[in-house]
């Protein structure tokens, strides 16, 4: 997913509606990842706004190898 992807998503969808936009484990992963940086940011920025409400669901626990993976949720108010 690209952040005009998310941008997009923003304007056109209506109240209620849902979009994963991304899967693994957020904090470490845009520390690494230009685009996903964008992605959060542009997410927190329309948080802030008050346009969506931000959640996560955890897909599969961690372990001292591997990082936790969760769907990163924004739903539209």
């Amino acid at each position: 997913m690209q952040k005009k992807d998310i941008e997009a998503w923003l304007q056109t969808s209506k109240p209620n509606e849902e979009i994963v936009y991304f899967s693994g484990y957020l904090a470490y992963d845009r520390q690494h990842d230009a685009n996903l940086r964008d992605i959060a940011s542009t997410m927190l920025n329309a948080y802030y706004r008050k346009v969506v409400v931000l959640f996560q669901k955890r897909i599969a626990y961690g372990t001292s190898t591997q990082s936790p993976v969760f769907n990163y949720i924004a739903r539209k108010i």
